[in-house]
């Protein structure tokens, strides 16, 4: 995988999918003298003669603290003794050596008396002491110097609550309730109010999950206090909610909560209450879940309060006036003795940080593989616990979730030439599983990165330094397929980087070699990569990362230099710095990454090599200057090895993690975090979703902080941010490796994303006018799938990028009806108005509408068939009459259990209780069992099923077409034989989008008495009515069939042209849920925001004006609609006669067109062209195909689709660089 640091950059040899860290491989270092540590700081175990303990010396603010401001004229801090009283001080509060921590504290106050932290900790000391009056002393201290630290706030809100002064614990907090800690502290106290504030603890639980929406531990503890007040719903709301979060419960946890979900469903509480009790004891002692309580509980562990770690950067930004941090006065500190760090006796050959069982850890390769934890600056050996089943050493090694369990497992190249992928079982053992991965064989390479290189939501492997570069995709099933012609990157090379160059929403990769053969390659899609014209040059190690924060992904490669992009994923050379730059030749680099060591918001560099290492300094304006003297004097001359850059004491600020001859060593950083900074970690939905990798590897993450605009690629776990002199960030934008965006404003300085399941397509939207408004009615145009890959069907050895032969959906134009209810449209001055949206990330080509009017009695219903797949004649409109409806006998699910009442009516009240797949769109196998009446089975009888899907989408269809181990099954019919076994009679479909009917004939269907039915499916369907009804004749009736084009035939049927039609711009209305979190996407019209939640789909879309020519005849000549886009559609009215009394009546819409959608795996779907048309054979096109040429058809094109759509200016982009 690439580089996990705050650039996003790729280092040599290893570099982990991590917790944020960057890591690096040398693959073997020099020379170099034994290394003396470097540190400031005074060694604990001088101050403590003859006690033996490791102390953690991280969370220095830097020399930032060193200096007041030129006019105070106090004397100068002692840096040294301030960070080891700290330390020390904390060491003895965590031990319980409360006298000794007293001490130390003291003497923080007596160095530092404007700093918090030793007032705050001094009476959190007090606080654990029992000597609560000289707590809230100096917690009161500590808040008046930073009243906006909410630590210090929440150890007084709990001195407040010790002493029974609640109310004065409410009013303490309320001003930080933005903050999650804080509402969960609120919480808290609501809790311990007694059986009156239940309710009031849940109101807070769920305010706390609205801000940290990942956390496990409060959709729990949410679950179970709805659970307690009887909330059947709300209780299985948070349950279901659990279910889509990574990590995966225990093996042994899952038929407790699978149990108490049935249970449930079925309102039996008691039951639910003990299986729901039993999963939640195996839940509480679970590693993510004490992890996920950490980020919002008020404590530590069983301790009271929680210690000040950081020194406060907010007064110190303020002391020094808003000022730049002065580049002299940050330096890495070499603390590599007092962390504890392990003497592995030889040079590493490999660095990589993960987590595990709720702690970071950290992988040592020399080569023998030693495993540690990481925990507040503390190393110790993991290896007693968890170890790697590793036959060999190794060269290099990458952390990852390949399999998206929410571990990360381990790819190891050993020292055999030979790759192992180990998984992680619920973080607490690997075991090898190579043989099944199919993974072994590397081919001579030294370095792995895990990427999503087809957009299909998993991680594939990306194999680099060998003689040339290997594709392994990933199927999702436990293994992998070696990819042909390494699916189009055809370059081999030494390094590699991955991001998206050219702002196509689609990962691109850049190969370094040492020959200077670089190449840039293009992703393509479901075609593959494709090598472009660009020509950078250079050897040696690259770098990714936005430099001059315009809001594109710059190059660093050590042998050339900087390479500028345009934004378009073209390059040029960027000379300002070459000067300075020109030392790294002398270092022979073999490592080299963007970092923002100063958290300035500009990222720096730090390149190594075999003789020694060298820093940049970012000026802010894209220009580089020589910051190399804030490393020590020995690094900068030895061999460095491997090499990872992380926050590694969780101070803010970026500290190096290198080895060398000698070992392995640790470099402080100390005064990087006099800027404030945050870090951002996103969480993909384990379940229900399949679109994104775990931690969403390869998205686009963007900042704005005031004026400083950043961006960064995701390449680990965590991916952190400089904020300058800004307290806060205004705006974080996540763009998803799927494509789709979301956006969090006023983001924490330590922000969870979870990915929301957002509905990007689903055809075009019809809205009616009922009288008083417009009404969202259903999708249309659902017939059309245009460029949608359905399958990859075998492989093709030939053809660079081929990922084998891939199978689209037909191209033909959607021809269907839909069905409108008679009081959902109504005359407007004569008219009958419609409105045709486009409001997903899609494209929408309406060439002809038509509406049906039918007049019929009220003891008559009027249906069309309104399912996918569609029949032969869909372009025809066979209309159903249907009387006496009569109900089902009974009805139950798979599990037996009742739902008759949910099919009774059309009341949007769904039948649920199946569990969702990983994947959008399919469901655990589910089944209706329905007991028809005796009459059904007769010539005439009709089951008719509403409800609606929730479609899967282009990338979905491309994950499963690589696996084996899910498939979608489409509704199927059964019926019982003699023996009383299923027999199958055939798919039924499924409907066609949202609140659709399906008419299903059931004359000569049973082959006995029984009339019971079963329809099962794996799709993620919801129904909502069935009932069986008996079919008017419609021939004897002559009702009678229309086709556009012909005559009318039935006397109580009125066919309408448009008479107008009217483009333009109108936006997005508010999506919601009808029928609660089982029903359908729905769309309140009234309600609407100017604003597109999607990326551009370029290309010349129909300008706006008048297009009532193009709905007429299915033509080609037709409506292009992108999204936000409408078209106002009105019928004529007048002609439709009045009613007789006792008669009603219904209305159909017939539409032709298409829809593209947007995905990323779509054929052309982020472009308007190439455009369709009817006697199409396939999309893409086939050899010859192309849209007509004719006069006609070009002047359409002229005179229409002249609205150009570009991509829009990048945020950070500067006219002059």
């Amino acid at each position: 995988m690439l580089t996990a640091e705050s650039s996003g950059s790729v280092l040599a040899n290893v570099t982990p999918l991590d917790s944020g860290a960057t890591a690096v491989n040398s693959g073997g270092a020099g020379a170099g003298v034994a290394r003396q540590a470097a540190s400031a700081t005074v060694s604990a175990k001088s101050l403590r003669k003859g006690r033996q303990y490791s102390v953690k010396t991280f969370s220095s603010l830097g020399l930032t603290l060193l200096f007041v401001t030129l006019g105070c004229r106090e004397k100068p801090i002692d840096q040294g003794a301030l960070i080891t009283a700290r330390t020390v001080g904390l060491d003895d509060l965590q031990r319980g050596r409360l006298d000794e921590a007293e001490r130390e504290f003291k003497r923080v106050i007596a160095i530092a008396p404007r700093e918090p932290l030793g007032y705050a900790n001094l009476g959190l000391t007090y606080l654990r002491a029992g000597r609560f009056g000289e707590a809230e002393s100096q917690l009161e201290r500590a808040r008046r110097l930073d009243t906006a630290n909410v630590d210090v706030v929440l150890t007084l809100t709990k001195l407040y609550s010790l002493t029974n002064r609640s109310a004065e614990a409410h009013q303490l907090l309320t001003p930080f309730a933005t903050d999650p800690r804080a509402l969960y502290a609120l919480a808290e106290l609501e809790r311990e109010s007694g059986d009156s504030g239940q309710h009031r603890y849940a109101m807070r639980l769920g305010q706390v999950q609205g801000r940290a929406p990942a956390n496990l531990a409060v959709r729990l503890q949410l679950a179970d206090v709805w659970l307690t007040l009887g909330q059947a719903d709300s209780t299985l709301r948070y349950l279901e909610a659990f279910r889509q979060l990574r990590p995966e419960p225990p093996r042994e946890a899952k038929p407790h909560l699978n149990a108490a979900i049935q249970e449930l469903g079925a309102r039996n509480l008691g039951v639910a209450r003990a299986e729901f009790d039993r999963f939640l004891r195996l839940m509480e002692v679970t590693a993510p879940y004490q992890a996920a309580l950490a980020k919002v509980s008020w404590t530590e562990g069983p301790l009271v309060g929680r210690p000040v770690i950081a020194f406060n950067p907010a007064s110190l930004i303020t002391m020094r006036g808003i000022a730049p941090a002065a580049d002299s006065v940050i330096h890495f500190t070499d603390v590599t003795t007092e962390t504890g760090l392990p003497d592995v006796g030889a040079a590493p050959t490999a660095l990589a940080l993960g987590d595990g069982d709720g702690e970071d850890i950290l992988l040592v390769a020399s080569p023998q593989v030693r495993l540690y934890t990481l925990r507040k600056g503390f190393v110790a050996d993991a290896g007693t616990r968890m170890a790697l089943p590793l036959p060999v050493g190794a060269v290099s090694a990458t952390f990852a979730d390949y399999d998206n369990d929410g571990w990360l497992d381990v790819f190891v190249i050993g020292t055999d030439g030979r790759g192992y992928l180990l998984h992680n079982r619920d973080g607490k053992q690997f075991e090898d599983v190579t043989k099944t991965a199919g993974v072994s064989d590397v081919d001579g390479a030294r370095r792995a990165l895990f990427v999503d290189l087809d957009h299909d939501g998993d991680l594939d492997l990306l194999l680099v330094g060998g003689k040339s570069l290997a594709v392994y995709r990933n199927n999702l099933d436990g293994t992998f397929t070696l990819a042909p012609n390494a699916d189009g990157i055809v370059q081999g090379g030494t390094d590699a980087v991955f991001g998206d160059l050219d702002d196509d929403g689609r990962t691109d990769v850049f190969v370094a070699s040492e020959a200077g053969l670089d190449g840039l390659f293009h992703n393509d899609g479901v075609r593959g990569f494709t090598r472009t014209a660009d020509t950078i040059r250079g050897n040696g190690p690259v770098a990714i990362g936005d430099y001059d924060n315009d809001g594109a992904l710059d190059l660093f490669v050590a042998g050339s230099g900087l390479w500028h992009n345009d934004g378009r994923g073209r390059f040029a050379r960027d000379g300002r710095s070459l000067a300075v730059l020109e030392r790294i030749r002398a270092i022979s680099p073999s490592a080299v990454t963007f970092v923002d060591y100063d958290n300035d918001g500009w990222v720096d560099l730090l390149v190594t090599g075999a003789h020694g290492a060298a820093l940049f300094h970012n000026d802010r304006a894209g220009r580089f200057h020589d910051g190399s003297a804030a490393l020590p004097p020995d690094v900068r001359r030895d061999s460095i090895g491997p090499v990872l850059v992380a926050d590694l004491d969780g101070d803010g600020d970026q500290d190096i993690l290198f080895g060398d001859r000698t070992g392995v060593h640790l470099l402080r950083n100390d005064g990087g975090n006099a800027h404030l900074g945050m870090q951002v970690q996103l969480t993909a939905l384990r379940a229900g979703s399949g679109k994104n990798n775990t931690f969403g590897i390869g998205s686009r993450l963007e900042v704005r902080a005031g004026e400083l605009y950043q961006t960064r690629v995701v390449t680990g776990r965590v991916t952190p941010f400089g904020l300058g002199s800004h307290f806060k960030a205004d705006v974080l934008r996540v763009q998803w490796t799927n494509g789709v965006p979301q956006t969090i404003y006023f983001p924490g300085t330590d922000q969870d994303v979870l990915e929301l399941q957002q509905l990007k397509g689903s055809c075009a939207f019809l809205y009616t006018w009922d009288g008083t408004h417009f009404r969202f009615i259903t999708d249309i145009m659902w017939q059309s799938a245009l460029g949608m890959p359905v399958g990859i069907i075998g492989s093709q050895e030939s053809g660079a990028g081929s990922r084998g032969v891939i199978a689209y959906a037909p191209a033909g134009a959607s021809l269907e009806y839909v069905r409108i209810p008679g009081e959902a449209l109504q005359p407007r001055n004569g008219r009958y108005v419609i409105q045709v949206t486009e409001e997903l990330w899609e494209t929408a080509y309406l060439d002809q509408l038509r509406l049906v009017a039918v007049d019929h009695p009220d003891s008559v219903e009027i249906f069309v068939d309104e399912r996918f797949p569609p029949s032969s004649t869909a372009n025809q409109l066979r209309l159903f009459p249907v009387t006496h409806p009569r109900p089902l006998l009974s009805a139950v699910d798979q599990h037996g259990r009742d739902v008759l009442a949910d099919l009774r009516d059309h009341d949007f009240r769904y039948v649920s209780g199946f569990t969702p797949a990983a994947y959008q769109g399919l469901t655990e196998p589910h089944a209706l069992i329905l007991d028809l009446d005796a009459a059904a089975g007769a010539p005439g009888t009709l089951l008719m099923l509403r409800g609606w899907i929730f479609p899967s989408d282009a990338s979905i269809n491309v994950a499963l077409s690589q696996q084996q181990k899910v498939r979608a099954e489409l509704p199927m019919l059964e019926v019982r034989d003699a023996q009383g076994r299923w027999i199958s009679r055939g798919s039924v479909g499924f409907p066609a989008g949202k609140d659709k009917t399906m008419v299903i004939d059931l004359a000569g269907i049973f082959p006995t008495r029984d009339h019971h039915v079963r329809i099962r499916t794996n799709l993620q369907i919801y129904w909502d009515q069935a009932f069986v009804a008996e079919e008017l004749g419609v021939r004897s009736q002559d009702l009678g069939t229309y086709i556009p084009g012909s005559r009318l035939l039935a006397p109580d049927s009125k066919f309408l042209a448009p008479v107008s039609g009217l483009l333009h711009y109108r936006g997005f209305s508010r999506m919601y849920r009808r029928g609660g979190r089982y029903g359908p996407h729905w769309f309140d019209y009234d309600h609407v925001t100017t604003e597109s939640p999607w990326r551009p789909i370029t290309g010349a879309a129909t300008r706006f004006g008048d297009v009532t020519p193009l709905l007429d005849d299915p033509d080609d000549q037709y409506v292009v609609m992108v999204p936000g886009d409408e078209t106002t559609v009105e019928f004529e009215g007048k002609s439709l006669t009045a009613r007789p009394p006792g008669w009603t009546r219904t209305f159909f819409l017939y539409s032709d067109g298409w829809i593209k959608d947007s995905d990323l795996n779509t054929a052309d779907g982020t472009t308007v062209g190439p455009l369709p048309y009817h006697a199409i054979r396939s999309y893409p096109y086939a050899p010859g195909d192309a849209y007509p040429a004719d006069s006609a058809r070009q002047r359409y094109l002229r005179e229409y689709n002249t609205r150009i759509i570009r991509p829009p200016p990048r945020p950070g982009a500067r006219e002059e660089r």
